[in-house]
């Protein structure tokens, strides 16, 4: 069994994890493994439960807690009873800082033996134990801490023992990223800072190693008023080459300058900069670049084409803001930009880190004290008073070109204070936050690399270590880290650190998306911790947005998702997800139909569910859900009501305050256009209302989506609602959710041409409604009968049906339903041979859906209109109701393309328009093929034959036209839609007749008859 405290708290048994129960459980537990082998008195493991505030059972909960440990462990006497307390056995193999120890003691000896290889690879092993802070999450627990800070030191010593001997080994280029990550992130180990200077050294860059110790030197003294030690000085002068020490890294004596074409001469301006006078120093504050700098090269194009102008002094300074989220490489992007503006810059560069973010930030007058003793100014000379050391500042800045980097910056009223009066003057500010008050700046905005940019910048910090991998596994490892640099140099440094994994093993780790910032990790470059600065900065009510619409699915959100979410005020969720977006939580995704939509950076995602697993319950999580899926819920009635002019069934599910929906709604775009903007939404909103067992709102979802996935043509999407919420209903009996979804179904097979299911469906819902006593749902299917009794043949029973559901419904006040029910009469004498009784109830459809305001019904019927008044001979007024379904053929989606076309190419056909009738019938047939409708195609295939046979000058191939009309007669054949079929076997069997072969045509003749037989 495997013990892990070196990170969360872990057990293993076989490799395989355990279930710790509750985290009073765990707790008992790591005290237990905190002095693995000894006794822990019953009141000790109770007071690191409970504190003060024990309770009354505290001692019987304890043997509560140890009784289902060992059950959880399966090994019973892994926790013995001894005295008046437990011990749990463990041997030191079993223990990860046992084995953590034990290996540094053997890379030690090793060392010491003169194997400094091995000595590294033991290290590395060790260090690689750890998953996180020693007994993260639990080490603030009293008896854990000191436990927790020993071992925490321990690893940070022990990290700097394996650079030591990475030193030793000459990886120095290899060490620099490395240790300027470590260096800012603990600041006062001297240690860490020597190492940085003695790498800087050895890669030649002897300027920057003695800039490093000016760094080291101005943290110490501001923060704790100290000097640097002896050793950080001892190195310094040696690098200075001011005395002839021993070489820092050997200890051999030996003179650094030696070989000037390996260690260029430092400047001497460095050495001598306390003692002139100011205006005689250049300031050189600049951090090193990071070796493995890659992509963004459009960013520091711009960044150098606005700073790299010559200004007068009159001017303002030039100004550029570096903006994004934690981890995309701002702090990267401007050092890189600075160091290659040094020559635009030649008296100097100043750098600061604002630590904006943080919860002390630095304060203004503190860094201009940093750069009045770098500018040259001697430090019993720095006035005491803010605004004088500002106004110094800026007397020293004028008429010199000086760059100004000012990092991690938060607000406008901290900058000012550091900003240049002269145009002489750049500066880069970066931030989380967009600074909008920074006038004139030139604004740059940081997103996630490329994929190759991606690729690039890993095969720099990792050598050969990717050549094995494949290239789907390379692009796993680029999507896994989101593109983010930060995530990426952590991958490569883990890859680099553990030669035993592979690409294909980190991409697994990746893979889990509950545990992927545990895996974003390495010593103390962390993901999860620098999305915790921009998080930490946040108001409550923002932080509460941001962690409850991380738990969405969709990948992407309007206003009123967020107002849901959080259940308020469409201004105040506004104000919240300005302030996320302000510091780069949240990015807008885009503006459609001039509506905002939010999106999360896939690692931020992670990062904001993993904030609600810890700080929202699971009622409040799946409560915030359910709010934001039944106002989705209220969106799809408001699109319903106005694409088919009223809601015409009943609702059962709960919707959120839809007045608040509609309010966000752009007034000048149809709602079901704004639906169109939620379709991904709407299917990842089914599935999520599965999982959490919402059965109403589930099934109500998908019904809610019918209209939309109908008129756009969305099948897949609707397959999935249907089968997703289908399952849902079925094993929670829910007998009404059935035969709504059976209806749904039934639209989804005849918009696909499936006439036979489809009614086999609407049939069955039916059924469903009428046992259950249901008159509504009852009435929703009747009104859906004879759309499924034309296409069958059956026009009799079409009216029939039509009429009944025509008087039922307008009886039940469901006037809209009763009018599109009504339609599929009209259609059904057109049919039948009868197109002025057609015409003159299509006339009537057409009336009462503009007076209901049902603009897909007036565009659909005013199509069969025109098409009634052709078959009467009454071209202007079928002219006259072509143009205005031209003019309204938007509001019956992507399908109206083939309307009109087909429309107009039957206009101009009756007219005899020969070529004009060919081009827009073609228009007909290739949309019907790009959106695979059978019954479309079909439909205009019979006017082209039509017009083969019409057209007298049409001097086209006779056999191409039967080929056509071949393949018309298939397409027809598929849909078993009887009347078109007839048309195409009577055009077939001219054109057979036409082209000398008597027999096939009457053949196809007889056919003719059969078919129409079938229609009554």
């Amino acid at each position: 069994m495997d013990f892990g405290v070196l990170g969360p708290l872990t057990v293993r048994r076989a490799g395989v994890p355990v279930e710790l129960g509750t985290p009073k459980g765990q707790l008992v537990l790591a005290v237990l493994l905190r002095r693995p082998g000894r006794p822990v008195s019953g009141d000790a493991l109770a007071e690191a439960v409970w504190g003060d505030e024990q309770p009354k059972s505290a001692a019987k909960n304890v043997q509560t807690y140890v009784h289902r440990l060992r059950q959880r462990l399966g090994e019973p006497g892994r926790i013995a009873r001894e005295g008046p307390g437990y011990l749990l056995r463990a041997d030191r193999d079993e223990l990860d800082a046992a084995r953590f120890e034990d290996l540094v003691d053997m890379a030690r000896a090793a060392l010491v033996a003169g194997d400094p290889p091995q000595s590294r690879r033991l290290y590395d092993e060790a260090l690689g134990l750890w998953r996180g802070p020693a007994f993260a999450g639990l080490a603030d627990v009293p008896a854990l801490t000191s436990e927790a800070a020993r071992l925490d030191e321990l690893r940070l010593g022990v990290l700097e023992e394996r650079i030591d001997v990475d030193l030793r080994l000459g990886r120095h280029g290899e060490l620099l990223g490395e240790l300027t990550a470590l260096t800012m992130e603990h600041p006062f180990r001297e240690r860490m800072w020597a190492q940085l200077m003695l790498a800087l050294y050895r890669c030649g860059r002897r300027a920057d190693a003695l800039l490093a110790y000016l760094q080291v030197r101005d943290i110490l003294a501001e923060e704790t008023g100290l000097e640097p030690g002896r050793r950080l000085r001892d190195l310094h002068r040696t690098i200075l080459g001011e005395e002839p020490t021993d070489d820092p890294a050997e200890g051999h004596t030996a003179d650094p300058a030696a070989d000037p074409t390996a260690h260029p001469a430092a400047h001497p301006a460095v050495a001598t900069a306390r003692s002139e006078h100011p205006n005689a120093n250049t300031a050189r504050m600049l951090p090193p670049t990071l070796g493995d700098f890659s992509g963004q090269r459009a960013e520091l194009a711009e960044i150098e084409a606005a700073l790299g102008k010559d200004r007068a002094a009159d001017r303002p300074a030039a100004v550029v803001t570096i903006s994004g989220p934690g981890g995309i490489g701002k702090t990267a992007l401007a050092v890189q930009a600075a160091h290659r503006l040094k020559s635009a810059y030649p008296d100097g560069q100043l750098f600061a880190t604002l630590a904006g973010t943080r919860s002390q930030p630095a304060e203004p007058a503190t860094v201009l004290g940093r750069f009045l003793r770098a500018l040259g100014v001697p430090a019993t000379a720095v006035p005491d008073d803010p605004e004088e050391r500002t106004d110094l500042y800026r007397s020293l800045l004028a008429e010199r070109r000086i760059l100004v980097v000012l990092d991690d910056a938060f607000d406008e009223e901290r900058l000012a204070p550091l900003m240049p009066a002269s145009g002489t003057c750049g500066v880069i500010v970066t931030g989380r936050v967009r600074l909008g008050g920074l006038g004139g700046a030139h604004r740059v905005q940081l997103r996630e690399m490329s994929e190759p940019d991606s690729l690039g910048m890993l095969r720099d910090s990792t050598g050969d270590r990717l050549a094995s991998a494949t290239s789907a596994e390379l692009s796993d490892l680029v999507r896994l880290c989101a593109r983010l640099p930060l995530a990426l140099r952590i991958v490569g440094s883990l890859l680099v650190s553990r030669p035993h994994w592979r690409v294909a093993d980190l991409v697994s780790r990746l893979a889990d998306e509950q545990h992927r910032l545990d895996a974003l990790r390495y010593r103390d470059l962390e993901v999860r911790a620098s999305f915790g600065l921009s998080y930490e900065g946040l108001r409550p009510g923002a932080r509460r947005l941001f962690r409850l619409l991380g738990l969405l699915e969709a990948p992407d959100f309007p206003l009123w998702a967020a107002a849901a979410a959080v259940d308020t005020e469409l201004r105040a969720a506004q104000e919240l997800l300005d302030e996320l977006v302000d510091v780069h939580l949240l990015d807008v995704t885009g503006t459609p139909n001039g509506q905002a939509r939010y999106g999360f950076h896939d690692l931020i995602r992670a990062y904001a569910r993993e904030r609600a697993e810890v700080e929202d319950s699971a009622e409040v999580r799946d409560a915030a859900v359910v709010r934001v899926l039944s106002a989705l819920l209220a969106l799809t009635d408001i699109a319903d009501r106005d694409h088919m002019g009223q809601n015409m069934f009943q609702r059962d599910a709960s919707r959120w305050r839809p007045e608040r929906v509609e309010a966000s709604l752009p007034a000048s775009v149809a709602p079901m256009v704004s639906l169109d903007s939620e379709r991904i939404p709407l299917v990842t909103g089914v599935r999520q209302a599965a999982e959490l067992g919402r059965d109403e709102l589930c099934w109500e979802l998908a019904v809610g989506g019918h209209a939309l996935f109908e008129t756009e043509r969305y099948f897949d999407d609707w397959q999935e609602c249907y089968e997703t919420a289908m399952r849902l209903a079925t094993a929670a009996g829910n007998v009404r959710g059935r035969a709504r979804l059976l209806i749904s179904m039934a639209g989804l097979s005849y918009t696909r041409r499936r006439y036979g299911p489809a009614e086999e469906s609407n049939t069955e819902a039916m059924g469903l409604f009428e046992r259950m006593g249901d008159r509504r749902g009852y009435l929703e299917a009747l009104s859906n009968a004879p759309f499924f009794l034309v296409p069958n043949g059956r026009l009799t029973e079409a009216i029939a049906a039509g009429r009944e559901a025509w008087e039922r419904l307008n009886a039940a006040g469901q006037e809209a339903a009763a009018l599109h029910a009504y339609s599929q009469v009209g259609l059904a004498h057109l049919q039948a041979g009868r197109p002025e009784v057609a015409a003159e109830v299509l006339a009537e459809i057409v009336a009462g859906a503009r007076k209901q305001g049902i603009r897909t019904l007036i565009a659909r019927d005013t199509y069969w209109l025109g098409q009634a008044q052709l078959a009467l001979g009454r071209h202007a007024d079928a002219a006259e109701s072509f143009t205005e379904l031209t003019a309204c053929v938007r509001d019956i989606g992507s399908a109206g393309a083939f309307y009109t076309a087909h429309a107009w190419g039957c206009l101009h056909l009756a007219r005899g328009e020969y070529a004009d009738a060919r081009r827009r019938l073609l228009e007909g047939v290739e949309f019907a093929r790009t959106t695979h409708d059978p019954m479309f195609e079909a439909r205009v295939l019979v006017d082209l034959l039509d017009l083969r046979l019409y057209d007298p000058h049409d001097g086209r191939d006779l056999r191409a036209a039967i080929e056509r009309g071949v393949h018309a007669v298939e397409v027809a054949r598929g849909i078993d839609y009887p009347y078109l079929l007839a048309g195409v076997l009577e055009k077939l069997a001219r054109l057979r007749s036409a082209a000398g072969d008597e027999s096939a045509a009457r053949k196809l003749a007889d056919e003719v008859a059969a078919v129409r037989a079938r229609i009554r």
